[in-house]
């Protein structure tokens, strides 16, 4: 199995208690290719099974790849490190004996016991034994073949955390057969993702275009409210790692608002009243992201807006309708934004 593309990220969980034992690891881990995070949550003294329940709580908190536990018992120090899907975990019983000098090196020992195991699992490696098994009293490090996805205690493919909020902010642009350079504008997405699938609120306002002949001159504003269902075909959630690009299918459904409004006209020439019309539109789309921070990506989407029934603007002459602008009812379209995700 190839390295761990990324940095690791391990949790550190331990109250007050433990805060010797998280210093020495932070110390022995400072050269590895791993990000490190405190949790204070109070780990139950119950069997594993409940303590991995834990553990699992705690990595979808912090999407961490690895969570790090001690438990005390009668002075020894009992080593916990499970990866993030609870496959895993590896368990050491370290002796404290008596004094102050045993305790520290006690100590030290359970530090370096995590660090080999983050070295390992940095590496590609696997640590400790599989959780349906009944535990060895020394469980090993040793290499093993990625796993091909699979369904999770939870439901969800290779371990996916469950639904977590996005949103989105960017520039979104049409071309709408009148405009050559397109019309522009803004776009704002709310929504939420749970593995592959992802659920958002849409919304994209273009501020006004003008519409000009020698009869009139008529400006044309849109708005777009709607939602939309994507499904991640490349990338993403539904692997066990954080990659770097993300490639989702969507299809949007919504209703756009064309807001008229006559601002000139010929002599002879009396201007409507503004008006505006409301007709439905769906957009089928790829949107392909690149992560740039942890919880931060950027998103290119291409598709096409598919309006109902496209508008077309003009003038009511003697004799007959004189067109000033006609819409196209498929209109390619582009949009490139932030996205916040927290996978």
């Amino acid at each position: 199995m190839p390295a761990h593309a990324e940095p690791l990220r391990v949790v550190l969980v331990g109250g007050a208690r433990d805060a010797e034992l998280v210093l020495r690891v932070e110390g022995q881990t400072a050269d590895l290719d791993a990000t490190l995070a405190r949790d204070p949550t109070a780990m139950p003294a119950s069997p594993l099974p409940v303590q991995l329940v834990t553990a699992r709580r705690v990595a979808r908190t912090h999407t961490a790849d690895v969570v790090v536990w001690f438990v005390r018992d009668d002075g020894d120090i009992i080593v916990h490190v499970t990866d993030t899907g609870g496959d895993r975990v590896l368990v050491r019983r370290v002796g404290a004996g008596g004094g102050a000098m045993a305790e520290s090196a006690a100590i030290e020992a359970a530090a370096v016991i995590v660090r080999t195991a983050l070295r390992g699992l940095a590496a590609g490696g696997e640590i400790g034994v599989a959780v349906e098994r009944e535990l060895p009293p020394d469980p090993i490090l040793e290499p093993r073949a990625p796993p091909a996805p699979t369904a999770s205690r939870d439901g969800d493919l290779g371990g996916v955390r469950p639904l977590r909020p996005s949103a989105t902010i960017g520039w979104s642009s049409v071309l709408d057969g009148e405009s050559s350079t397109g019309h522009h504008g803004v776009s704002a997405r709310l929504g939420v993702a749970g593995g592959p699938w992802r659920f958002a609120v849409t919304l994209t306002h273009r501020p006004a275009i003008s519409l000009a002949s020698t009869m009139a001159t008529i400006d044309v504003e849109r708005q777009t409210l709607g939602v939309a269902l994507g499904l991640d075909v490349a990338g993403g959630a539904q692997l066990r790692r954080a990659t770097r690009w993300r490639v989702s299918a969507e299809v949007a459904l919504a209703m756009t608002r064309f807001d008229r409004t006559t601002t000139a006209t010929g002599a002879t020439i009396e201007p409507t009243a503004d008006r505006a019309t409301w007709t439905p539109t769906a957009t089928p789309a790829v949107r392909v992201s690149r992560r740039l921070a942890r919880g931060a990506w950027l998103e290119l989407a291409l598709g096409a807006d598919l309006v109902a029934r496209a508008p077309e603007f003009g003038v009511a002459t003697p004799q007959g309708f004189a067109t000033i602008g006609r819409l196209w009812p498929v209109e390619p379209h582009a949009a490139l934004g932030v996205v916040v995700d927290p996978f």
